[in-house]
């Protein structure tokens, strides 16, 4: 029987595309976390496309997270990071969609050598006859002697390398991070190599202003990674977290000296988010 109504059902097939990967239980709601991203992602009504220009992240590997397509994606800690950033770009939970994602993709991390070393303990009182082999004792002893041989060097380094001052008015775009001083006749060798701008959090406009300013502290590796990051000034903790994020994927340039390269340390950086349009 042919109907009469002139009218056709619209359907829109991003949300029916999206509502496929998650994998949606007969009450509506996704079952992993690819599944809630793609939902979030279409509720806000960005595309693929628009959600990978404002994250900075492939849309490839985006479609691959929606559907928890592992082959598509990079390493796991690539993965991980490009989870938490889409979480926190859409407004949700980033810790939460972390694990439901690490649980749906079979991330299992490994066991923390204090666990093995108190099972194996365990595992000597509960048997008796087990003890540690003579390289075992020796591979902790060395191990724990590096370890305070780096701390002792990082002391070291820090107390010779003064802080350096936030960048002048203006500069905090093109000029993160300041260069420390070093004593005289040393060169100094202190350039970003690899800025990732921050992702504006959309969970902070509505409490937020046109432009939001987050002032980091944080120390350069000699390989020329970020540690020891923290906030120095803020003017909305909304946009802490989303800052931090940021500089931790920074790159640097390390120090140089006639020793080779060396950490740098008490390094600023002015982050600023501007509403979107």
């Amino acid at each position: 029987m042919t109907s009469n109504n002139p009218t056709a059902e619209i359907v829109d097939m991003e949300d029916v595309r999206a509502r496929r990967r998650a994998g949606e239980t007969a009450g509506g709601e996704a079952e992993n976390a690819g599944g809630r991203l793609a939902a979030a992602r279409v509720a806000a009504g960005f595309t693929l496309s628009e959600a990978a220009a404002k994250t900075h992240i492939k849309e490839r590997h985006l479609e691959a997270i929606e559907a928890i397509d592992l082959e598509a994606l990079p390493a796991r800690p690539y993965a991980i990071g490009f989870v938490k950033t889409y979480a926190e770009f859409l407004g949700l939970d980033a810790a939460d969609l972390v694990d439901r994602f690490k649980e749906d993709a079979g991330y299992v991390a490994p066991p923390a050598p204090e666990v093995e070393k108190f099972e194996a303990a365990q595992n000597a009182a509960e048997t008796g006859n087990r003890e540690l082999s003579f390289m075992t004792v020796a591979a902790i002893l060395i191990f724990f002697i590096w370890c305070a041989y780096q701390i002792t060097l990082l002391d070291e380094e820090k107390r010779r390398v003064p802080a350096a001052g936030l960048p002048a008015a203006g500069e905090a775009d093109s000029a993160p991070a300041t260069e420390a001083a070093l004593p005289a006749g040393e060169a100094i060798e202190v350039q970003v190599v690899e800025r990732i701008e921050p992702v504006y959090p959309m969970r902070c406009m509505d409490n937020a202003s046109q432009t939001e300013t987050v002032d980091v502290l944080f120390n350069v590796t000699a390989t020329g990674r970020v540690y020891g990051e923290s906030i120095v000034r803020s003017t909305n903790a909304c946009f802490d977290e989303a800052a931090l994020n940021a500089i931790r994927r920074w790159r640097f340039e390390p120090l140089r000296s006639e020793g080779g390269p060396r950490a740098a340390y008490d390094q600023r950086a002015s982050l600023s988010f501007n509403r979107p349009q």
